[in-house]
């Protein structure tokens, strides 16, 4: 009788499996690694543009409270450069600096109608500016505008 050795005849297929298995976790692995490098990219443009938008909303933020504080921007004509003659610069501390931001201030209605009951007394005599601020924020890898509308009670001519 003849024996049989299935020993010899295996040897090669546990090197194929080994092989087989590593490079499916090769695989695997440069998958997770990429999508996680995906996802971090998408974190970070996420949070940059975050950023810019509350510097831009900021920058109007500190525009309006100019009005019952500092120089007023609101004066009845365009103001492309609002922060001038403000004590310090209230937006020194922004992430990117204050340089970051370009703020307009644009009159668009001059002694307008108020957005209020006509049936005062007074209705004839005060009248309203309306403006745009618009903050635009700029940096390296995202820019973001805001807009926002301010209305300015003014005393108008007497129509009596």
């Amino acid at each position: 009788m003849k024996e049989i050795r299935s020993v010899n005849r295996q040897r090669g297929v546990a090197l194929a499996i080994a092989l087989i298995l590593l490079a499916v976790i090769t695989v695997l692995s440069v998958f997770g690694a990429a999508t996680g490098a995906l996802d971090l990219r998408v974190s970070g443009n996420m949070q940059a543009a975050f950023d810019s938008f509350q510097q831009a909303e900021a920058g109007v933020a500190a525009v309006v409270t100019l009005s019952g504080t500092g120089p007023d921007p609101f004066t009845g004509i365009d103001d492309p450069d609002p922060m001038n003659g403000a004590s310090g610069n209230p937006l020194g501390n922004l992430n990117d600096g204050a340089g970051s931001l370009d703020l307009n201030v644009i009159l668009k209605v001059n002694a307008g109608t108020c957005p209020r009951s006509r049936l005062g007394f007074s209705a004839d005599l005060i009248a309203c500016d309306h403006y745009r601020v618009e903050s635009t924020h700029t940096a390296a890898d995202s820019r973001s505008k805001v807009d926002e509308g301010v209305v300015k009670s003014v005393i108008g001519s007497a129509t009596l």
